[in-house]
């Protein structure tokens, strides 16, 4: 019994000795990702005039932009059809110049896409980004070529410029 005893005292020395902690054995991190907000401007609707080859259209614009980041942007396709009529059945093509400067331009074709990138800030640069040279160009104008006018025959021609935003990755 005395050994009884002694063991047992010992148990609990140690015992009053050993610090028991009591914590938590996980860190939960939370976070909410903002949706991105923006409002797309684009060019009001315009009467072409006739043998005109370039004419501005006027520029698309990203205002009031938030939860954007470096890496998503805002990707808008372009796309159209030819003008055309409802009386004769000719058709006028054309396609929109981008212009980094007066020597250096992009001609867009429908269906073509630009880039509005993220900024730390969380909004988007005002003017689009080119995906292959990585230079700011600027939509200027809207063109038609001259031997297109000539093809065409008398009427009245409607064309739609649809523009199709999406956040990308």
């Amino acid at each position: 019994m005395k050994k009884f005893f002694a063991i047992l005292l010992a148990v609990a020395m140690f015992a009053s000795m050993a610090t028991f902690v009591s914590a938590a054995s996980t860190t939960t991190l939370t976070t909410t990702v903002p949706g991105a907000a923006y409002t797309l401007n684009i060019p009001a609707d315009q009467e072409i005039e006739f043998g005109a080859t370039a004419t501005n259209i006027g520029d698309i614009t990203v205002t009031n932009s938030s939860g954007f980041a470096w890496g998503k942007n805002l990707k808008v396709t372009l796309s159209w059809e030819d003008f055309k009529s409802d009386s004769v059945s000719s058709t006028i093509p054309f396609h929109i110049n981008a212009y980094y400067s007066e020597e250096d331009y992009y001609v867009l074709q429908s269906g073509d896409y630009i880039y509005f990138e993220g900024q730390s800030d969380g909004s988007v640069s005002n003017l689009w980004v080119h995906w292959a040279n990585d230079r700011t160009y600027a939509i200027k104008n809207f063109g038609v070529a001259i031997y297109d006018w000539g093809k065409a025959l008398a009427g009245d021609y409607t064309a739609t410029i649809t523009y199709t935003a999406e956040v990308v990755v």
